[in-house]
């Protein structure tokens, strides 16, 4: 489970799912630690729910700012992830990496480098939402590859604890001749970038975008 609260990264492990190496602090529990003396990974090996009510409580409080990712392994990784998702009023969403050729669609909304997404319909079904979203924020006609990641992005909407499932496709574009920014939706720009422009265009983005070029990275042995 992808995690991203605050910019954070919080990354919650199967019990059988490996780390590459032991990244940063490595720790049982949080019990008894300050916030503020955690920085850069923190590997927490067997997270319990009380650990996980102590960080969602210092994010919100945004007590971490020295801290960048939060890595949890658990030994019920069902029950952990019922009990992060019953924290939250739950909000589903879609949306696409869309290519052409060697290049990837992005947009630019309120100052970040983005892709086009957004939430999903009554009944509607993810794929279609992703298709959709595509075609109202870019005005590009894509079609669905094969789903690439799920993103969890949390954030407080008249103060409840929101956390937006997003859904990931891999997209290939099959006409771009009508592409235009949707502007209500406060996209100012769209554009198509090879993958220098996309890693120069990450330095200013979201940690959760980052995290599906990275998930497409791992599976295509690019932009890396």
């Amino acid at each position: 489970m992808n995690l991203y609260i605050d910019d954070k990264f919080i990354k919650i492990l199967k019990e059988s799912e490996p780390v590459k190496g032991i990244p940063g602090l490595e720790i049982t529990s949080i019990s008894g630690l300050k916030p503020e003396n955690l920085r850069g990974t923190v590997y927490i090996n067997n997270v319990s729910n009380n650990d996980i009510s102590t960080i969602l409580g210092w994010l919100e409080l945004k007590k971490l700012g020295k801290l960048d990712t939060i890595i949890c392994r658990s030994e019920d990784y069902i029950r952990t992830k019922e009990f992060i998702k019953s924290q939250f009023r739950i909000i589903r969403a879609a949306g696409g990496l869309v290519q052409k050729e060697d290049k990837f669609l992005l947009i630019y909304r309120l100052g970040k480098w983005d892709l086009p997404k957004g939430k999903l319909e009554k009944d509607e079904k993810s794929k279609i939402a992703a298709v959709r979203e595509v075609g109202e924020e870019c005005g590009v006609d894509a079609e669905i590859i094969d789903k690439l990641t799920t993103t969890w992005h949390t954030y407080i909407q008249e103060g409840k604890r929101i956390l937006k499932k997003s859904t990931w496709y891999n997209m290939n574009c099959i006409d771009d001749s009508h592409m235009e920014p949707q502007y209500v939706e406060n996209i100012e720009e769209i554009r198509w970038m090879n993958h220098a422009e996309v890693q120069q265009a990450m330095k200013n983005s979201f940690r959760s975008i980052k995290g599906v070029f990275e998930a497409f990275a791992d599976r295509n042995e690019k932009l890396v």
